[in-house]
């Protein structure tokens, strides 16, 4: 899980395709955190869920800084 959070919230690499990257990402991550909170029946998905919306919030913010610059 660790190599998870860690991929999600370190900054991407800056192209011309960061700000779609990062969009498709949210997108992604939007869907499988609503699933994921639906279904959550035990401790393991619960948790899970919690990733999902924490790792959102960083390309959330991530998308953000990116449209300061």
């Amino acid at each position: 899980m660790n190599e998870i959070i860690d991929f999600y919230t370190s900054a991407l690499p800056r192209s011309p395709h960061c700000e779609s990257r990062l969009r498709e990402e949210i997108a992604f991550l939007e869907v499988k955190a609503r699933e994921t909170a639906r279904r959550a029946d035990c401790a393991y998905e619960k948790s899970l869920a919690r990733t999902y919306s924490a790792l959102l919030a960083a390309r959330r913010a991530e998308l953000a800084r990116l449209a300061r610059h």
